[in-house]
Formats: structure tokens, C-alpha cells, sequence
């Protein structure tokens, strides 16, 4: 089968879903088909094209792995990612990635994984007149998502043209790929479609580079930190819906606790403002370090006592942190900042895998912190729940199937 890919990031960026689309699309040539992936000239997170990558309106390379690779230029958002560079680098992908798709000739599938609305619509056109089936594969949620980021008034009329639109895509989407059972709900009720006309495919790891770390401690040797030293970690985008502002007031709580550090492992919007007030507090129990090689992220995420995920205080369902995954791959205990209902929370309740607190709520998760520093056999039993819970229900294995059997049943 032809199989045409569009996916809003690629590796080398380090964003999951990169990561993610990269397996999919590996896996889908093994079994025979005939995949092309269209993505951005690499930029992300900085917003800066990597060296070495032809500033071309469309680059078309063959893979070792066996799928073809166009990289398509669009706007770029910049160090500022202002509003209207995100915009606009949604409106240029969309034009260009659907052109691009146009050059490579009409295939049996287009699977879109970009982002909602502008990004989406020139290919979704596409398939229409070519009458090639679709599907859109959704990471997070619009206009919901920038809602809660209070990028847009709720319910306001731009809000309400939005959710119109983007019912009219996944309308026309022979099927609609999301990521949790609570985004199934929510878009089933704000798109007024039925919950059949949705397939749920978690986010995933390939857990065969992922074993549980066994190795020595040199990656947390090299950062400084002592033996002794209980280690709460941060591994992911510091973005406006990951409420990751709270861990500053965190430290300051905890910053008596000479045993205790926080790590923050990752680059966003919030990195220099939180770094900056860090220093204003004279805080030297929490430090701020780039997104670490991938071939290191088992020894690095299974170097720390304790995993922290936290979310946006009005923030549900809209957007879900791949984080977890790689927290309850790493087989440590998770402190989830973030309301019972929402998919992180009840995923790691129903896994046993760490401790829920309310989110934007300092005090809870430093304490939350504590207790698992003073309970290290329960912190221990929390983290073999939580890998056996991603053996379970996040690995690459469960995941292609449900893909593979998505497109056989769409393509019949």
C-alpha cells in the first residue's frame, strides 16, 4: 500500500511524536508498504533550521530504513514563538507539506499527524479531490488547547469557528486516531460525533531501547549529584499547558532540604523566565538542563527517586504529556500534579505508580516528594508497578498493531 505521512516534527527534534512517527513509519515499510513522510526542515525546539539541512522549499531524500523523506520549509516561530510565527508557521507547513504530497503523486492513504486547523485543512482538501482516504491522527486538541493556555476567550466566536472546522475534518476523516480515552470523550461531545467514528491508539515506547536502566550511575555523577541524594525529576517540553512554573515555588519549599534536588531536563517557553527566577531566589537545589541524547534517556530518566508531571491547573484533557510513557518506562514513582479526571491522573492511579496531588499546588507536591524520600520501599514497589504497566499498555508493539489494523480496515 502507498502511504503518505504528514507529521508536524521528525527527528532529528526531539519531540516524542517525532520520535514516534519515525517507528511507525520504519515499521510500516517492513510489512511491505510503500511510505513517504512529509515533515518540516528540522527546527525545533528553537525555532532555528540544524545545521546541515538545505534551506529548500522541498528536500526529497531516500532512508536507510527504507521510506522516502521530504522535508518541506515553512515559517519558522524563532526564539520569540510570538502568536503570529506559530500561525503563520501552521498556514506555510499546511500550504507546502500539501503541495509536497501533490509532487509525490496520489497514494492509497494519507495519514495526517500535523497541526489541527490551518496545518491540516490544505491536505485534507487534497484527499478529498484526489478521493483518497484519510486519517487524522490527533496529539492535542484545538481550539481547546489554546484556551486553556488563554490564548483565546472561551467560547468566543473564534472558538466556536474553530470546533466548526475542525469537526468538518474529522468528519471527513474516514477515522479518527486519538491518544486517550478522555480525548476520545471530549471530542466526541464538543464535535458532536460518534464515538465509533474515533479509534484510540495511545502514545508509545519502543521498549526494546528502553529496557529498565541496570547500569551504573555515571550520567548522575556527571551532573554532581551524591549517592545520597534524592533526585526529583522534570524530562519534557517547559511549555504553557505543562504548568511547569510551580516547581520553582517548589524548590524555595524545599530548599532546607539539603538531600533533595530538582532536575529539569528539557527546553520551552517557560525555561528562561522560571531559570531567571531561580536566580532571583538564590535557589541552588534546582537546575535546568538541555534535552539530553535519546540513547541516554533510559540511564538519565532512571537516574532520578522520583518522576514529576505536572499540568496546568485548568487543564484537562486537551493536550497529554507524553512524558508519562517514558516516566513509567523508566520504572520510577510519578507525582502527578493534575486533576483526578484527567487521563495522566487516572492512568497513574489505575497503574499504582505514584502519587496524585492537585495541580499548581507547591506545597502538595513538595510533600508528595518527602514522602516518597521517606518511604523508599514504597517508592520502589511504585515504580515496578508503573514499568509493568507500559509493558502493558505503551510499547511499540501494541501500538503498530492497532495502526496496521487501522489502515487494513480502511483500505478494504
Amino acid at each position: 500500500m502507498k502511504i503518505t505521512f504528514i507529521c508536524s516534527v521528525f527527528p532529528p527534534e526531539p519531540a516524542p511524536a517525532g520520535i514516534m512517527a519515525h517507528q511507525l513509519a520504519s515499521r510500516l515499510v517492513r510489512d511491505g508498504h510503500d511510505v513517504t513522510m512529509v515533515v518540516p526542515i528540522p527546527n525545533r525546539p528553537e525555532g532555528i533550521v540544524y545545521p546541515g539541512y538545505p534551506k529548500r522549499l522541498r528536500n526529497r531524500t531516500e532512508t536507510s530504513e527504507g521510506y522516502t523523506l521530504v522535508h518541506c520549509a515553512n515559517w519558522l516561530i524563532g526564539k520569540g514563538r510570538r502568536n503570529v510565527n506559530r500561525i503563520l508557521e501552521n498556514i506555510s507547513f499546511g500550504l507546502v507539506s500539501a503541495w509536497a504530497v501533490w509532487r509525490e503523486g496520489r497514494p492509497d492513504i494519507i495519514l495526517m499527524e500535523t497541526w489541527p486547523l490551518f496545518a491540516a485543512q490544505p491536505a485534507a482538501s487534497l484527499a478529498c479531490l484526489w478521493r483518497v482516504p484519510y486519517l487524522y491522527y490527533i496529539q492535542d486538541v484545538y481550539p481547546e488547547a489554546v484556551e486553556e493556555a488563554g490564548m483565546l476567550p472561551a467560547g468566543g466566536t473564534l472558538s466556536r469557528l474553530g470546533r466548526a472546522w475542525d469537526r468538518r475534518l474529522c468528519q471527513k476523516s474516514k477515522s479518527v486516531i486519538v491518544i486517550s480515552d478522555t480525548m476520545l470523550n471530549l471530542l466526541a461531545a464538543n464535535r458532536q460525533l460518534p464515538r465509533s467514528h474515533f479509534r484510540v491508539i495511545p502514545n508509545w515506547i519502543d521498549e526494546s531501547k528502553f529496557p529498565v536502566w541496570h547500569g551504573d550511575d555515571a550520567w548522575r555523577r556527571s551532573q554532581g549529584i551524591g549517592e545520597k541524594t534524592f533526585v526529583a525529576m522534570f524530562a519534557g517540553t517547559l511549555g504553557t499547558v505543562s504548568g511547569v512554573e510551580v516547581l520553582v515555588d517548589v524548590a524555595r519549599i524545599l530548599q532546607g532540604e539539603t538531600d533533595v534536588v530538582l532536575l529539569l531536563i528539557g527546553e520551552g517557553g517557560r525555561k528562561q523566565a522560571m531559570a531567571d527566577e531561580a536566580s532571583r531566589l538564590a535557589l541552588k537545589n534546582i537546575h535546568f538542563l538541555p534535552f539530553q541524547a535519546s540513547e541516554r534517556v533510559p540511564e538519565v530518566q532512571s537516574s532520578c527517586d522520583a518522576a514529576l508531571l505536572t499540568m496546568r491547573p485548568d487543564c484537562l484533557d486537551s493536550s497529554v504529556p507524553s512524558k508519562l510513557i517514558s516516566y513509567l518506562a523508566a520504572s520510577r514513582p510519578v507525582i502527578c500534579a493534575s486533576k483526578l479526571e484527567s487521563a495522566v491522573a487516572r492512568t497513574v492511579l489505575d497503574a499504582d505508580a505514584g502519587l496524585v496531588v492537585s495541580p499548581g499546588d507547591a506545597q502538595a507536591i513538595a510533600d508528595a516528594i518527602l514522602r516518597l524520600k521517606r518511604e523508599p520501599r514504597k517508592a520502589r514497589q511504585m515504580g515496578e508497578n508503573a514499568r509493568r504497566y507500559f509493558e502493558e499498555h505503551y510499547t511499540l508493539e501494541r501500538a503498530y498493531r492497532q495502526f496496521s489494523d487501522l489502515i487494513r480496515q480502511v483500505n478494504t
